[in-house]
C-alpha cells in the first residue's frame, strides 16, 4: 500500500512512519538491513561530531581555539542533526511532518553547511594573512 501525500499539513509525521518502505517503495527482505544501516550512518555522524570536539578540545588543552576551527565543529555537530531528520523523512514518505523535515532536516543542513562555509572562509584568511 502506497500512502498518499497529505492534503493536511502535519506537524510531526511520524504516524506514517513504516520501515518496511523507504520513500514510498517497498523494501521486502531489505527493510532490516535498510534501518541498521541509516541508524549506523546516524548514530556515526552524531560519533563523529563528538569525538571531533574531544579531539579539538585536547590539542588546544587550554589554549584559545579559533573561531574558524569553532565554527567548522559547530557546522559539523548542527550537521550530524540532519541525519536524524533524513531517516524520519526517508521513513515516512510522501508525508513526512514539518519538525522532521524542517527542524530536523533542512535547517540543520543549511546552517550546518553556513557555518562550515564561513568556517573554511576563516581558515583562508588565517592563512592568507
Amino acid at each position: 500500500m502506497i500512502v498518499p501525500p497529505s492534503e493536511k499539513t502535519l506537524l510531526f509525521g511520524i504516524k506514517y512512519l513504516d520501515i518496511g518502505r523507504f520513500m514510498g517503495q517497498p523494501l521486502s527482505w531489505l527493510k532490516w538491513p535498510n534501518l541498521l544501516t541509516m541508524l549506523f550512518s546516524a548514530a556515526a555522524f552524531v560519533v563523529s561530531a563528538y569525538y571531533l570536539i574531544r579531539y579539538t578540545q585536547g590539542f588546544f588543552a587550554g589554549r584559545k581555539i579559533p573561531k574558524s576551527w569553532k565554527l567548522i565543529l559547530w557546522g559539523v555537530a548542527v550537521t550530524s542533526i540532519a541525519e536524524i531528520g533524513e531517516m524520519l523523512a526517508f521513513y515516512e514518505w510522501p508525508n513526512p511532518g514539518l519538525f522532521e523535515i524542517n527542524i530536523l532536516l533542512v535547517l540543520p543542513h543549511a546552517f550546518g553547511g553556513a557555518l562550515i562555509g564561513l568556517g573554511a572562509y576563516f581558515l583562508y584568511k588565517e592563512i592568507t594573512s
